[in-house]
């Protein structure tokens, strides 16, 4: 029988597999009939989070994808509610919440606030893309495969800032998305993640690495049709990326000499000036300030 979710986890050999165990255990804990689940283990010889959960995509049979991060956990008893509004709806994206947690939390049902399962229904990925700012985490989403399959959207193989581009293509490309503020999914903030080392290596690499990523959004943008609802959404998006690149290279120490290096880089890549949008009070608070910058001293 096909399962109705497909829940990929990319673990490396080296990674800790008592973390592994308490994600499955938070998995099989939720009440779900074996034959509506699969859990797909994935590792890769590349050693990224991307390559993992592209290995897993393939093996994938689920109507629905789920990812999850072998050292986070799904919290008790909120999966089932989520599998009403998808066999309800049959959207593209649904999108939920998550909770952080810290390294010593053990949670379980009564801990959790009453939570109503309340929804707002979009058009499209890109109606939601152009109305609202978002973490663009990976793991807060279920994805339809057949929807993926169809534009053939894998991750890019890094270990940093995939998500942020599959997710903002995920939009460009969905129909019908619901989000609810439900919350669905355990985020442990552990000192040892990726995203807080901060070894000076390290940092060099995440600052690259979401330059990378940013370059390659705006070339996906650029192939597009410019006057199309998609287009526009994803444009907007560009944009608020390259604000986080520069709050990205300050958070990670970057020198005056190199910021400016960069940022001659994204305005010869089209990326700065920033338009004048009204796309967020925050945003018409920021851009003047950059765009001073850029003229006077890029």
């Amino acid at each position: 029988m096909t399962p109705f979710i497909s829940i990929i986890i990319p673990f490396y050999g080296t990674a800790d597999p008592v973390l592994l165990q308490r994600c499955l255990d938070s998995i099989h804990g939720q009440g779900m009939e074996e034959e509506n689940y699969e859990i797909i283990v994935a590792d890769d010889v590349n050693r990224t989070t991307g390559g993992a959960r592209n290995k897993g995509m393939q093996q994938a049979h689920g109507e629905y994808i789920l990812f999850i991060d072998a050292d986070d956990v799904m919290l008790p008893n909120t999966l089932l509610p989520c599998f009403s509004l998808l066999k309800q709806y049959s959207p593209d994206i649904l999108r939920f919440g998550f909770q952080e947690l810290s390294c010593n939390s053990f949670l379980e049902k009564k801990d959790l606030p009453n939570q109503p399962l309340s929804y707002t229904e979009y058009l499209s990925g890109a109606d939601f893309m152009l109305l609202n700012n978002f973490t663009g985490v990976v793991w807060t989403h279920f994805f339809r495969r057949g929807m993926l399959k169809t534009v053939s959207l894998y991750f890019s193989e890094t270990s940093f800032f995939e998500d942020e581009e599959f997710v903002a293509k995920a939009y460009f490309y969905a129909r019908k998305m619901l989000v609810t503020p439900y919350k669905v999914y355990g985020y442990f903030c552990l000192p040892t993640s990726l995203t807080r080392v901060f070894a000076e290596d390290k940092c060099r690499e995440r600052v690259d690495a979401f330059k990378d990523m940013l370059f390659r959004l705006r070339e996906f943008s650029l192939a597009s049709q410019s006057d199309t609802l998609p287009a526009k959404a994803l444009n907007r998006r560009v944009c608020f990326l390259t604000i986080d690149y520069i709050r990205q290279m300050r958070r990670n120490k970057c020198s005056i000499k190199e910021i400016n290096r960069q940022l001659a880089a994204l305005k010869q890549e089209g990326l700065l000036p920033l338009p004048r949008k009204g796309y967020s009070w925050k945003y018409r608070l920021v851009v003047p300030v950059i765009n001073a910058y850029t003229y006077l001293f890029i």
